[in-house]
């Protein structure tokens, strides 16, 4: 009987503090951003490393400023 008391009460001193290591982790993920496609290279970047563009009132999302350049360009020609 003595036994089964210290397997139940390690068990619960284990949960305890297995709960609240796995709440530290959800906390220390980041929150998923929005992806988007830059129209030049096709590359897929966060919406917070995204170089934006105007272009007749749409918003464009580049990775760099070398492709914002790249289609200002290209909408020039057209």
């Amino acid at each position: 009987m003595k036994i089964l008391i210290w397997v139940l009460l390690g068990y619960l001193v284990y949960r305890m503090f297995l709960g609240k290591s796995s709440q530290k982790i959800e906390k220390q993920q980041p929150a998923a951003s929005e992806t988007f496609q830059d129209p030049v290279c096709g590359v897929y970047i966060p919406e917070a490393d995204a170089v934006v563009g105007r272009m007749e009132g749409k918003r464009y999302h580049f990775c760099s400023m070398e492709c914002l350049k790249k289609f200002e360009e290209m909408q020039q020609r057209q």
